[in-house]
């Protein structure tokens, strides 16, 4: 169990080297299909290696509604891989 300064919530967390996570999120009341939230590790040359991305957090049945319009090849979107031209 952690000590006193490491419980609570968090937004950063530290990760052990060549371990897989998978992380748990419960949105309560902070649902928005037009406004995707990001993830990124901190060392910028991991971000092509998949740590870096985003998602939208929707109420049960909806879906993302993104708009799009005016993206190019440099931006982060859905479907790409996170990689912002670094």
């Amino acid at each position: 169990r952690p000590g006193r300064e490491l419980s609570g919530l968090k937004d950063t967390i530290y990760l052990e080297e060549d371990t897989t996570y998978q992380i748990l999120l419960t949105f309560r009341d902070h649902a928005d299909p037009t406004t995707p939230y990001m993830y990124h590790c901190h060392q910028l040359e991991h971000e092509d290696q998949g740590m870096m991305g985003q998602f939208v957090v929707v109420e049960p049945g909806d879906r993302p509604r993104l708009d799009t319009t005016g993206w190019d090849d440099h931006e982060v979107g859905p479907g790409r891989d996170g990689h912002s031209g670094h």
